[in-house]
């Protein structure tokens, strides 16, 4: 027992060395996800299929993300997580140096899962890590920031990337940064106990209001899932030019930045619970711009505010659901949700393409987006009316 807790505490999980590298390892973890619209549109040029086939590649990966995030949310906190961050590390990198030269097909979807499955190990201890620190929004709001700049630079240069080098090439720069991260371990806790964690806004709620947290989650990331999936293709089929579309997401993922700073400044300034509301009415209010073949301005008005929004109100809807339990797993559970939803939306996505448009997924999109508010508010309410009960 005293080994054990000498090995949690050997790292100070509040200091700056271990957030950086949260942070960092986050980024590699999401590679892929976070150009995934320039590499669903790279798919469709670079490997000749249709654009359904593109965007469930895409879901392929994103199943494997799905699947080990569910793994790390039931045991990730019962094995050493310096040897759970080194696993998923090489894990990646070997689905993305199988993915270089695979034949199309089995061959291709099988290394693109496995990539995936290292991808979401990285993630989820990532977000486990960085959600249990003291100053949780700030840090998320780090990692947002770290992650967005890399994501607007990688969709802005994307196309011109692939043209000149392919595939093959992006895959293997995936694989080489995943395996110098591993230089990240020595600075990480070997494990965190998250009832060490004191969160004085936490009030226990019943399972079943939970559950209605934990459904709200996974409906809004449904909705971020088919539509992240989408953005590029519905400004390709809109007629914009592909560079035009790579410097309107490039514009928004710069603005983004701009999202998840905010709410580092804003959290504890305004209300919590109205900035949920904000950020995921007026994201659904963003994806109707997209409907139909908006003009060059509605596409950066929708792509924009879609992002921004996503990237300011991620963590205040964390932080919300994480005070509805005072244990602390719930942090884990919602990354759980995220990731399904992220994984799941691309393959809900795909089924709905049939070469006519994208009117569909993005009336889905739409309704799930206020499906996930009507959600989080049951247990948001339930929250409140606890905390007065407190506060007299």
């Amino acid at each position: 027992m005293a080994k054990s807790t000498h090995m949690r505490r050997d790292i100070d999980v509040n200091g700056w060395p271990a957030i950086l590298c949260a942070v960092i390892l986050g980024t590699i973890g999401v590679l892929s996800f976070i150009i995934q619209p320039g590499i669903v549109q790279g798919y469709v040029t670079q490997l000749q299929v249709s654009e359904a086939a593109a965007v469930n590649l895409a879901g392929v990966e994103m199943l494997g993300v799905a699947l080990a995030t569910v793994f790390m949310a039931l045991w990730g906190t019962r094995i050493n997580w310096r040897w759970v961050v080194a696993g998923g590390l090489i894990v990646a990198a070997l689905g993305d140096f199988a993915s270089i030269g695979a034949a199309q097909g089995g061959p291709f979807e099988a290394a693109r899962f496995v990539a995936g499955l290292g991808e979401g190990t990285i993630t989820s201890i990532s977000f486990t890590f960085v959600g249990v620190t003291i100053r949780a929004e700030r840090n998320l709001a780090l990692y947002l920031t770290l992650l967005l700049t890399y994501g607007a630079f990688g969709l802005w240069y994307l196309p011109a990337f692939l043209d000149s080098h392919g595939l093959d090439a992006m895959f293997g720069a995936f694989a080489v940064l995943s395996l110098l991260s591993l230089g990240t371990l020595p600075f990480l806790p070997h494990a965190y106990s998250a009832d060490e964690m004191v969160n004085p806004e936490a009030r226990q709620l019943a399972t079943p209001l939970l559950v209605v947290a934990l459904a709200g989650v996974l409906a809004y990331n449904i909705a971020q899932g088919i539509a992240w999936a989408v953005l590029f293709l519905v400004g390709i089929g809109a007629g914009l030019a592909e560079q035009a579309v790579a410097d309107a997401l490039f514009l928004s993922q710069i603005l983004a930045v701009g999202g998840a700073l905010a709410s580092v400044f804003l959290a504890g300034r305004i209300s919590r619970n109205g900035a949920i509301a904000f950020g995921i009415l007026a994201g659904a209010v963003s994806i109707v711009l997209l409907i139909g073949k908006p003009s060059l301005t509605l596409f950066v008005l929708g792509v924009c505010g879609f992002n921004v929004l996503w990237n300011f109100v991620l963590p205040f809807i964390l932080g919300r659901v994480c005070d509805f339990d005072e244990s602390g797993r719930m942090m884990s559970f919602a990354i759980m949700m995220q990731m399904i939803g992220l994984g799941g939306g691309p393959l809900i996505a795909g089924q709905l393409l049939d070469g006519t448009g994208y009117r569909s997924a993005e009336l889905l999109c739409v309704a799930l987006f206020v499906v996930s508010y009507a959600l989080l508010l049951v247990p948001i309410r339930r929250h409140e009316a606890l905390s007065a009960l407190r506060a007299t």
